[in-house]
C-alpha cells in the first residue's frame, strides 16, 4: 500500500489533528481536578505547536508548488513557436513571481562577448526601460565570469559588496543573479533585486534559481534558432520572389505583345480571390499561380508563339502543350508545387472540353477557375499579334454568354461584381 504525501493529504491530516486536540482540550476542561490546569497548558502549547506546524508546512507546500509550476511553465516555453523577445518576457515575468521579487533584468551575451541588457521586468509585468535602470555590475560580471549564482538577502551588510558603490548608491538589499548557460557556454545572466526589503531571497533558493536558469537558457536558446530560422524563411522567399518576377520578366521580353499582361492578371487575381472569400494563405500561391501562368510558354518555338496570324492545327496542338511544360518546369521545385493549379489548369473548362486534362466542373481546381475568367478578360480587351482588342462591354458579353460552359458560373458573377476591372 502506497502512501500519499500530496499537499492536499497533509493539509487535512494537519486539519484532523487540531480537531482532534480541539475535542480533547474541551474534554479535559469538564473533567474539573486538579491536575488538569496542567494538562490543559501543556495541550494548549500542543495545539498551538500544530498550529504553527500546519502554516509552516503549508507555505512550504505552497512555495514548492510555485516552484514546481514555474518550472514546468519555462519548460512547455522551450516545446514553443515564440520568438526571443516573447520568451524573454515570459521569463522574467515568471522568476519575479517565483522569487518575489521587485524587479528583474536579463542579459544576453553579444558576439564580441559583451553582455547587453535585453529586457527590464518590474512587479505585475511592468515593462522597466533597460537603459535607465541601476544595477550592480559587479554582481553581474562576478557571476558571468564565475558561472556561479549569487544570492544575498542584504547586500548593504553583505561583506562581499562592501566596497561597491552601486549597492549602496541604488540602495540594493535583496539580490540574486544567475547565469545562463547551454552546457558550459554562458549566454547571459538573469538578475533579480529588491530595494525596499531585506530577507525575500533564501540560500534554499539558489538550487530552484539554478533549475529555473538552466531551463531559461534552453528555451533562449531555442528562440533564438527559432528566430534565425524564420529570418532565413524570409531571405529564402525574397529571393523565391525575385527568381519568380525575374521569370515573369523574361516572358515578357520574349512576347512584348502581351507585356504588362502578367502583372495585370496577378493583381485582378488576387482581388477577385479576397473577394470570394480566399485566405491569405492560400494567397501565396494563388498569388505565384498567376504569375507564372504563362511560363510553360518559354519552350514553345518563337515561330508558333509570336506568329501575327492564325496557327494550324498542329501549331495550335503544340500551344496547347504549355501547361504541360509549365507542370513538368514547376512540379521539381517543393515550394511552387502547391502554385501549380493555375499554371496546370487555367485552360480546363467548365463543360470538360478544355485542355490538357479534360477536367470538368468541381474537379478544375478552385484557383483554375478564377483566374480563367481573368486570364480571358485581360487577353481580349488588349491588343494581341493576332487580332486587336475587343471593347469591354462585348467582352463582358461573351463571357457571360460561356458561364456554365468555359467557365464556372459562381466566379463569373463574382467577377462582375468587382469595381473597376480595367484598373484605372
Amino acid at each position: 500500500m502506497t502512501n500519499s504525501f500530496d499537499a492536499q493529504t497533509i493539509q487535512t491530516q494537519l486539519a484532523d489533528m487540531d480537531k482532534m486536540l480541539m475535542r480533547v482540550l474541551a474534554h479535559v476542561a469538564r473533567m474539573n481536578e486538579g491536575q488538569t490546569s496542567q494538562i490543559l497548558r501543556d495541550l494548549t502549547q500542543l495545539s498551538a505547536n500544530a498550529g504553527m506546524l500546519k502554516r509552516n508546512i503549508t507555505g512550504y507546500l505552497n512555495s514548492q508548488q510555485k516552484q514546481v509550476g514555474a518550472l514546468v511553465g519555462v519548460g512547455s516555453v522551450i516545446n514553443s513557436s515564440l520568438g526571443v523577445d516573447r520568451v524573454l518576457e515570459l521569463v522574467m515575468d515568471t522568476l519575479i513571481a517565483l522569487m518575489n521579487a521587485e524587479r528583474g533584468f536579463l542579459m544576453l551575451r553579444e558576439p564580441n562577448g559583451s553582455l547587453k541588457m535585453r529586457i527590464g521586468r518590474g512587479i505585475d509585468n511592468v515593462a522597466l526601460n533597460p537603459e535607465a535602470l541601476s544595477i550592480s555590475n559587479t554582481v553581474v560580471l562576478r557571476v558571468a565570469e564565475s558561472g556561479e549564482a549569487i544570492l544575498t538577502t542584504n547586500a548593504q551588510d553583505d561583506p562581499r559588496f562592501g566596497e561597491q558603490y552601486s549597492v549602496a548608491a541604488y540602495h540594493l538589499l535583496s539580490i540574486l543573479c544567475a547565469p545562463l548557460k547551454i552546457k558550459d557556454d554562458l549566454i547571459g545572466v538573469i538578475y533579480v533585486d529588491n530595494r525596499a526589503h531585506t530577507g525575500i531571497f533564501h540560500n534554499d533558493d539558489l538550487a530552484i534559481i539554478s533549475a529555473f536558469a538552466n531551463q531559461a537558457a534552453v528555451a533562449i536558446d531555442n528562440a533564438r534558432l527559432f528566430d534565425d530560422l524564420q529570418a532565413s524563411n524570409q531571405e529564402l522567399e525574397i529571393a523565391y520572389q525575385a527568381t519568380l518576377e525575374g521569370w515573369v520578366r523574361a516572358l515578357d521580353l520574349r512576347d512584348r505583345e502581351t507585356e504588362g499582361h502578367t502583372q495585370r492578371v496577378t493583381v485582378l487575381t488576387q482581388r477577385l480571390a479576397r473577394s470570394m472569400g480566399v485566405g491569405e494563405d492560400d494567397m501565396v500561391h494563388i498569388t505565384r499561380g498567376a504569375l507564372l501562368h504563362d511560363i510553360g510558354k518559354m519552350a514553345i518555338p518563337d515561330g508558333i508563339l509570336l506568329k501575327p496570324g492564325g496557327l494550324t492545327s498542329e501549331e495550335r496542338m503544340t500551344i496547347q502543350k504549355h501547361p504541360i511544360y509549365a507542370y513538368e518546369m514547376l512540379n521539381p521545385i517543393k515550394f511552387l508545387r502547391p502554385a501549380l493549379d493555375i499554371p496546370f489548369c487555367h485552360h480546363e473548362k467548365w463543360d470538360g472540353s478544355g485542355y490538357p486534362r479534360g477536367l470538368r466542373g468541381d474537379a478544375i481546381p478552385f484557383a483554375a477557375r478564377i483566374f480563367s475568367v481573368v486570364d480571358v478578360w485581360d487577353a481580349l480587351i488588349y491588343d494581341r499579334p493576332y487580332r486587336k482588342a475587343i471593347a469591354p462591354v462585348n467582352v463582358k458579353t461573351m463571357i457571360t454568354e460561356q458561364s456554365g460552359v468555359h467557365f464556372d458560373p459562381h466566379v463569373v458573377a463574382s467577377f462582375f461584381a468587382l469595381d473597376n476591372l480595367m484598373g484605372d
